[in-house]
């Protein structure tokens, strides 16, 4: 080699800075493995969020079915003591009782009273006994009665009712009116051709105030 020439590079020694940071010889499923991790977490959360909002819809739709229930079993009771509804025949019978009132007090008291087939064929005399426009007017008041008592059964087994706020309420004189007033609605019944009239009230009666 003459004097002045530079001498050529070695192979081993490769034409980079020294100084240079060292390629990034990991794996490309390494380096893709955080993303797809917090993509799983995120998909994960949102699932959740979901499953959650569904199940709270849910319970509102379930509560407010069981407001409305509620509600309409309340409407019913706000019409047994309406005029305009059942309160009208109720008032209507209760003027019977009171016209009949030493005769009944007899018939239905709860120590010494007469049995109870006797107490129906007693009040069925009164019934008859009573001049013919007020008669009809007692007779289309127990097919109010009964035709109402019809309407809460139905509203019951259709679970648009609360069957325990309407027991708890209604119980107590459906079962009376059922007992008492069978002579009377029998011959609504046959008059009109109604058979299937108070069918509701004596279900009510016997499935749920049997207590």
């Amino acid at each position: 080699m003459s004097a002045g020439q530079t001498p050529p590079a070695t192979a081993d020694a490769p034409n980079v800075p020294r100084d240079a940071p060292e390629a990034d010889t990991a794996p490309p499923e390494a380096a893709s493995r955080e993303p797809i991790t917090l993509l799983r977490i995120i998909e994960a959360g949102s699932w959740a969020a979901t499953i959650i909002a569904l199940v709270f819809t849910g319970w509102q739709i379930f509560q407010w079915r069981e407001d409305r229930k509620a509600d309409l079993s309340l409407e019913m009771v706000a019409r047994f003591s309406d005029l305009e509804y059942a309160g009208r025949a109720r008032r209507q019978l209760a003027q019977f009782w009171w016209e009949n009132s030493d005769d009944l007090a007899k018939v239905t008291a709860v120590n010494g009273g007469i049995p109870s087939a006797q107490r129906r064929n007693f009040l069925d005399l009164l019934f008859q006994r009573q001049p013919a426009p007020q008669r009809q007017k007692q007779f289309a008041a127990v097919s109010e009665m009964a035709n109402f008592f019809d309407q809460v059964e139905l509203c019951i087994a259709t679970k648009r009712c609360d069957a325990q706020i309407a027991t708890d309420y209604f119980c107590g004189y459906a079962a009376n009116f059922a007992d008492l007033y069978q002579g009377p609605l029998t011959q609504v019944r046959e008059t009109f051709g109604t058979a299937g009239l108070g069918t509701g009230l004596q279900n009510f009666v016997e499935a749920r105030c049997d207590d």
